[in-house]
C-alpha cells in the first residue's frame, strides 16, 4: 500500500442522530478506510444513539454536545427562518469543533446531511482544508427559481466543497454549476453479506412453508417506502394465482406499531390472509434474513437516491424487483440481476411480481449475476478504493 495513504486523517462531521441508510453509509466507508490505515475521526454534534455506536465500534469520536442542527422544513417562510437559525448554529458549531480538534488538523472534512453544508463548509474554510459532501438524497424541486439548488451550488463553490453523489440520478438533481458532483456509488461489506459465511434464519423459525414464494422489503415502514403498494399488489396477484402459488410478504424495518402498520394489518385481514404478512421489525443482522426471501423489493414511491438494501440483496444472491426511478435503475440490470417496475402502483407491481414468478427457473442464475455485479461495483473494497483515489487527487491538487 502507498504510504501516502496510510496517514490521511478525515474528519467526518455528523449530526449524532443519523439512522438507517445514512448511518450505515458513514460506518461502511469509515470502516473501509480505517482498515487501510487511514484515520477517520468522527465529530458528532449531538449526543445520540449514533454517537454511542461510534464509541462502541472503536472509532475515534468527538461528541460536541450541541443540539442537532435545525432541519429545513415547512413552508417558504419557515425554511427562511430556519436558514437564519442555521447560520447562527454554524458559527457556534465550528467554534466548538475547532476547539475540540486543537492542534490536530484533519487533511479533509467529510459530511453527508444537507443541513450541514454551511457547517462543514465553514469548518473546512477555517481549517483551510478541502471538503467532501457525500450526498445521501436528491435535491428536491419546489423552490421558486430553484433557489435551493442555486444556494447549494454557490456554497459548494465558495467553501471548496466537492459533492459525491450516490447515483447519477442524485447528481442530476443538483443542477449545473461551477462544481459538478462525482458519482460515488455506495458499497456494502462483501464479507458480512456473503451467503457462504452467514448463519441464516430458516423459514420454520418464522412460520413460512418452504414451498412458498416470499417477497421481502428491507426498509423503514412508512407509505413513502411502498409497503402498502406491494402488499396490495401481492394480494391482487394471489387472488389471480389461487392455490397454485402461495405468496408471503416479509417486512424488515420499524416501527412495528402505529397507523402505517395498522393499515397493513387491516389490508391482510380484509383479504383473509393475515398469516401472509410478516412484520419482523428492525433487525441488527439483515444479512441472516435473505435466506427466507426469494425476491427483494424496493418500492419507494418517489425516486430512490441509491437504495442500499438493493445492493445488500444483490450481495446475498437475491434478485431484486425495483421501482426503476432513481438509483435502483442504475444498480439493477433488468432481466439479468432483477426486474424493473416503471411505476409505483399496485397494478404495476403485480405485473412485476408476475414477471418475476415467470422467471422462477432463472432465479439462481440471476442471483449469481447479482453477486458478481455487486462485488465488482458495490463492494466495500471497491468503494474505499474509489474514495482513496478521489481524496488523494484532490489533496495532491
Amino acid at each position: 500500500m502507498d504510504a501516502f495513504n496510510t496517514t490521511r486523517r478525515i474528519a467526518w462531521v455528523c449530526t449524532g442522530v443519523e439512522v438507517y441508510g445514512i448511518r450505515q453509509a458513514v460506518l461502511n466507508l469509515a470502516s473501509g478506510l480505517k482498515a487501510r490505515g487511514w484515520k477517520p475521526k468522527l465529530i458528532t454534534l449531538a449526543h445520540g444513539p449514533f454517537a454511542d455506536e461510534c464509541d462502541e465500534l472503536g472509532f475515534e469520536n468527538i461528541t460536541i454536545g450541541l443540539e442537532p442542527p435545525p432541519k429545513l422544513s415547512g413552508g417558504m417562510l419557515d425554511r427562511a427562518l430556519t436558514g437564519l437559525e442555521l447560520l447562527r448554529y454554524r458559527k457556534k458549531a465550528v467554534k466548538e469543533i475547532t476547539r475540540a480538534l486543537g492542534r490536530e488538523k484533519p487533511d479533509a472534512v467529510h459530511f453527508l446531511m444537507p443541513n450541514l453544508v454551511p457547517v462543514a463548509g465553514l469548518l473546512a474554510k477555517t481549517l483551510r482544508r478541502p471538503c467532501f459532501w457525500e450526498m445521501p438524497n436528491y435535491v428536491g424541486d419546489g423552490y421558486p427559481m430553484d433557489i435551493n439548488k442555486r444556494l447549494l451550488r454557490w456554497m459548494c463553490a465558495h467553501y471548496n466543497i466537492q459533492p459525491l453523489s450516490n447515483s447519477a440520478f442524485t447528481a442530476s438533481t443538483l443542477g449545473e454549476g461551477r462544481v459538478s458532483p462525482i458519482v460515488f456509488h455506495l458499497g456494502v461489506d462483501e464479507q458480512r453479506f456473503d451467503p457462504g459465511r452467514v448463519i441464516p434464519f430458516t423459514r420454520a423459525e418464522i412460520g413460512i412453508d418452504d414451498n412458498a414464494v416470499v417477497l421481502g422489503i428491507f426498509a423503514r415502514i412508512c407509505d413513502s417506502k411502498g409497503q402498502r403498494v406491494v402488499l396490495d399488489a401481492m394480494l391482487r396477484l394471489q387472488r389471480e394465482l389461487g392455490d397454485s402459488t402461495e405468496l408471503h410478504l416479509a417486512l424488515l424495518g420499524g416501527p412495528t406499531a402505529g397507523p402505517d402498520v395498522t393499515r397493513l394489518n387491516e389490508m391482510a385481514e380484509q383479504a383473509g390472509l393475515p398469516h401472509r404478512l410478516h412484520l419482523l421489525g428492525q433487525v441488527p443482522d439483515p444479512e441472516r434474513y435473505y435466506s427466507i426471501v426469494d425476491i427483494a423489493i424496493n418500492a419507494r414511491i418517489d425516486p430512490e437516491p441509491f437504495g442500499l438494501s438493493v445492493v445488500e440483496a444483490m450481495m446475498m444472491r437475491t434478485p431484486a424487483l425495483v421501482h426503476a426511478s432513481g438509483g435502483p435503475a442504475e444498480t439493477v440490470t433488468d432481466g439479468v440481476t432483477g426486474w424493473h417496475v416503471q411505476s409505483a402502483t399496485p397494478e404495476a407491481f403485480a405485473q412485476g411480481i408476475k414477471r418475476a414468478l415467470d422467471d422462477r427457473a432463472s432465479w439462481g442464475e440471476m442471483g449469481e449475476n447479482a453477486r458478481a455485479d455487486a462485488l465488482e461495483r458495490f463492494s466495500l473494497e471497491s468503494m474505499t478504493s474509489r474514495y482513496e483515489r478521489i481524496v488523494t487527487r484532490r489533496l495532491a491538487a
